[in-house]
């Protein structure tokens, strides 16, 4: 489904209803790695209000929608770019959020907020989440005493010393939406940065090449590392192969040979290896996202560039 019409079906939307819950994200790196842990934290009505609103700001405002691109301007006031989560650290953030129950899946203590990386604003429904809004976090997200001012809060008659209050702000703003498996952003530069969009992709390559050289899945793995280099194009379809992981599955490459015979897709194998080729190359990487699909009306095979799994429970 092309960008333009998701984004038509987030503006369509009747979220009034929707339950709102906040998430804090914290990040740490294993080889070069960015891994990340996700927890919820219980707000109370009247937050939940401020925050659907801050959402529906945002999707009422997002009139127009480009592809993002490494090269890409910020977006305009009503324009997002829009890119497959896939190809996104987000891939793994929104499987581990989908897993947790927001009542029991809870920050322990302060020091849990203050050392996030980032929150998620979740709209959910009876089918599960429906939208998130990111916003990644300064440096220090607790609020800072100012050495020339002594911040106080007026209650019940009184001023009280905020100093032992443990104050957080959230922003009214987000950096990007997540809505049916793409991602609408809003600021270019917040989004790279929070979901460590450049640098990420690159170790998730040497990642993978570290990987399938170890698991022996290729012949020729230097032609693969020399195509895609530091090209966008060929790094984002990485990045969906080991977010995916099909490679890891042996029934999966069992099966990808044997369907390769079948259909003449003329991807070789030496002793269960896969032959990279120059002529087989992308179509290996597309296989491998599991975009090769059949259509059961005109027995066709097609290529595509994204792929919604049908639920009929829906």
């Amino acid at each position: 489904m092309p960008n333009r019409q998701i984004l038509r079906n987030l503006k369509n939307l009747d979220l009034s209803g929707y339950y709102v819950t906040l998430a804090v994200i914290k990040e740490y790196k294993r080889e070069r790695i960015s891994h990340y842990t996700v927890k919820y934290v219980p707000i109370d009505a009247q937050l939940e209000t401020k925050l659907r609103n801050i959402l529906l700001r945002h999707i009422t405002s997002a009139n127009t929608v480009e592809t993002y691109t490494f090269d890409c301007p910020e977006p305009e006031e009503d324009e997002v770019r829009s890119i497959v989560y896939e190809e996104t650290d987000f891939y793994t953030i929104f499987t581990q959020l989908q897993e947790l129950n927001p009542e029991t899946d809870i920050i322990e203590n302060v020091d849990e907020l203050v050392k996030s990386k980032a929150y998620m604003i979740i709209l959910r429904n009876a089918a599960g989440i429906q939208v998130v809004g990111f916003k990644t976090l300064p440096e220090n997200w607790k609020m800072k005493r100012s050495r020339d001012l002594i911040n106080v809060f007026f209650n019940e008659n009184k001023f009280e010393d905020l100093e032992q209050e443990n104050v957080f702000s959230i922003a009214k703003y987000v950096d990007f939406l997540y809505f049916n498996d793409y991602i609408f952003i809003l600021s270019k530069k917040e989004f790279e940065r929070g979901l460590n969009f450049r640098k990420g992709m690159i170790s998730n390559a040497q990642a993978l090449y570290t990987e399938v050289v170890e698991r022996n899945i290729f012949v020729n793995i230097n032609l693969l590392t020399q195509r895609v280099g530091n090209n966008q194009r060929y790094l984002r379809k990485i990045t969906t192969i080991r977010n995916l992981g099909h490679y890891t599955n042996p029934l999966f490459l069992q099966r990808l040979q044997e369907l390769s015979l079948a259909k003449g897709w003329n991807i070789q194998f030496e002793e269960n290896q896969i032959l990279i080729t120059e002529e087989t190359l992308d179509s290996i990487l597309t296989l491998l996202q599991n975009k090769r699909l059949h259509s059961e009306l005109t027995e066709e095979d097609f290529d595509v560039d994204s792929a919604k799994l049908l639920n009929l429970n829906v």
